[in-house]
Formats: structure tokens, sequence, C-alpha cells
């Protein structure tokens, strides 16, 4: 199966806010306006409303507007009567009775013709259902309405292509993804996540990215968005199968905006990287530390140095640790015995208390990660 992003992934302010609106918007059962570049994950935030929703129960159904003509859309989202046109042998119901009780995800609503909008804002007027060729109102239903679209729908309606009435009937509740060129730190985490996905995909093997590779991707405006990142992922992954990864396996537009802004800052120290990681991005021990322990990328001080320091922030827990390092609690003696075993062992007792039990990210981390 090809990976997915079921969950936002990222660091940024920017996701953070959009995490609220996710957890706003689901708490309540308002139509819901996303908007936001193509690439940018309108469908995976429609997705984490719905499921975080009291209807995360029912189905989802998701129809893409532009992808579907006009009469077929009305017969998708309305169903259609028996002969009502060629090949309607028998009644067929829509996808807004299919997802009574639970949440329809209109993509990309902006293409809508003026005459589907009509359509549609009956629809969320009355909640009633008149299925094409019909000639009486078959049911009412309970659906919640989500809609996207990467256009300005109010340029649309001064434009008089989208109707005024119905921007302000899905536009009760706002949630904005801004693009990734305006959250650059989140390229780094959201790189390993597809990648690690890939690798296993392909059999290739935990890939860490060196600095002389992260730093174009993050320097890199994305018009793509999370979307051609992804895309970037899976090439790299397929790569890595035959050797190591340098910045010539990047995609020609991204290698050509690294040589234009020069060469990328230093990178941060090993130790310093590792803990942010673990501690801001929420990556897990095995593939931040002991992957490249094996791989003799960190030496045994650099592993005692990241224990010492994780347990000052666990106030001296070694249980504490185990969660702060994003491991599972029964990981904690397969910690312990990996640690022993390389002589790395940490007196926990003596481990002093932490002033500030955070990290703030370094300047390097930010940059380049």
């Amino acid at each position: 199966m090809e990976p997915s992003c079921p969950h936002l992934v990222g660091t940024s302010p920017a996701i953070r806010t959009l995490q609220s609106q996710i957890t706003a918007a689901a708490a309540a059962d308002s139509k819901v306006l996303i908007t936001g570049e193509s690439g940018t994950g309108k469908e995976i935030t429609a997705r984490l409303i719905h499921a975080g929703s009291a209807r995360g129960r029912e189905p989802m159904v998701t129809i893409n507007c532009p992808g579907i003509p006009e009469l077929l859309l009305e017969s998708e989202l309305f169903g259609h009567a028996r002969g009502s046109f060629t090949g309607a042998f028998r009644d067929r119901q829509g996808l807004l009775e299919a997802a009574h009780r639970g949440t329809v995800f209109l993509d990309e609503v902006g293409e809508m013709s003026l005459r589907m909008q009509g359509l549609l804002l009956r629809f969320l007027e009355t909640g009633e259902i008149q299925r094409v060729g019909g000639e009486r109102t078959v049911s009412r239903v309970n659906t919640r309405v989500i809609a996207a679209t990467n256009r300005d729908l109010r340029d649309q309606v001064a434009a008089r292509e989208f109707r005024l009435d119905l921007y302000y009937r899905l536009n009760v509740v706002h949630v904005h993804i801004p693009p990734l060129r305006e959250r650059q730190e989140d390229v780094p985490p959201l790189m390993r996540y597809f990648m690690t996905k890939y690798c296993e995909l392909y059999q290739a093997g935990w890939i860490e990215l060196p600095s002389a590779l992260m730093a174009p991707l993050v320097s890199y405006d994305w018009p793509g968005n999370v979307r051609e990142l992804k895309n970037v992922a899976e090439r790299l992954a397929i790569r890595a199968r035959t050797g190591m990864l340098t910045p010539d396996d990047l995609p020609a537009e991204i290698r050509a905006v690294s040589s234009l802004r020069g060469p990328a800052p230093a990178a941060a120290a090993p130790v310093e990287l590792a803990l942010e990681r673990l501690l801001l991005s929420e990556e897990p021990f095995w593939s931040v530390v002991y992957g490249p322990f094996m791989a003799r990328d960190l030496t045994r001080d650099d592993l005692r140095s990241i224990v010492q320091r994780g347990l000052v922030h666990a106030h001296g827990s070694f249980t504490e640790l185990v969660r702060l390092f994003n491991m599972p609690p029964e990981d904690s003696r397969r910690l312990q015995n990996f640690l022993r075993k390389h002589r790395c062992q940490i007196d926990a007792a003596a481990t002093p208390p932490a002033p500030e039990p955070t990290v703030e990210p370094s300047e390097d981390f930010r940059r380049t990660a």
C-alpha cells in the first residue's frame, strides 16, 4: 500500500495552529470550508475533522467535483430515478444519502457550475434529497458537509462565478492550510516520515538523509507542496536501494535552486540534532539514535550524552525517559539491555533535575534539520 499521511507531521507554529483548528472543528457539527493550495493536505484535514467528531464511526465519502461531468455529479450527489437517463435501469441512492449521519467531503467545490451550486444550496438549507428524474423528495438526511477549494471563493463571488449565499452556507468554520514554503521547518520531519514509509515499502532499509542533501530540500519552495515532497521521498527511497544518497539524486529543479542560493549552513552537532528530533519532532529513539549508533555515525560518548540529557528532562525517571524518547513502555527493558551491552548505562538516581524540561530548536535545526 502506498504511504499516506494520516496525521499531521511537523513542528511549526502553523501546524500547531492547524491542529487547534481541526480540534475545534471536530468538536462542532457545523459545515467546514478548508482552503489552501493544491497538495497541502486538504483531504487529510477533512478526514481528521471527521474522525475526531461525533460522526467519526459513520462513513465519510469524498467527491472530486471537477473530475465528474455536471449531470453525473448531480446523480452522484443526489442519486437518480429509474429511466431518468440512458443506462439508469434502476433507482440509485446518492452519496448524500449514503453518508447519512456521516460526512460528505466536497473536494474543489469552487469548480461546481452555478446550477450545481444552487442544488447544493437547497440541500444545505433543507436536508432534502430529490433524485435526478424524480418527481418528489425521497428523504431528508442528516449529513455533515465539509468543502475544500484551492481558489479564493470571494474573488469568484465578485466575478459572479460562485454564489454568495452558498459561500456563507459553507464558510461556517474556516480552516486554512498554509503552503509548505511558509513552514519550511516542517520539511525535515515530513521527509523523514515519508522516507521511512517508502523505505519499508521498497525494502531499502533505514536511510538517514545527510545535511548536504537535506539543506536543499529545506531551501526549496515546494510549489507542489506536501504532494510534491512525498513524490521526492519515494524517488529517494527507490534510489537508496542501490547505494548511498547524494545531492545528485535530487530532482533537477531542487538542485538548481540550491546552486543559486549558495552553500548550505553547517549542520548542528549530532547530540543536539538527535535531541531535537526526539523531543521536538517526536521521532522514535530506535531510528534517531539506535540506527546511527549501529552505523557508527554516533559514538558511545554521543549515546551517553543523549541518554544523560534525556534523563535530565525526565527528572531522573527511566520510565519517563522511555516516553520522552517516543518508545512504547514495553521497550524499557530493550533499551536498558542495549545501553548495558554497549557500556552506556547511566545512573538515573545521580541525574540532576532539569531547570526547564524543554528543548529549544537550534538555528541549524530550523534551517537544515
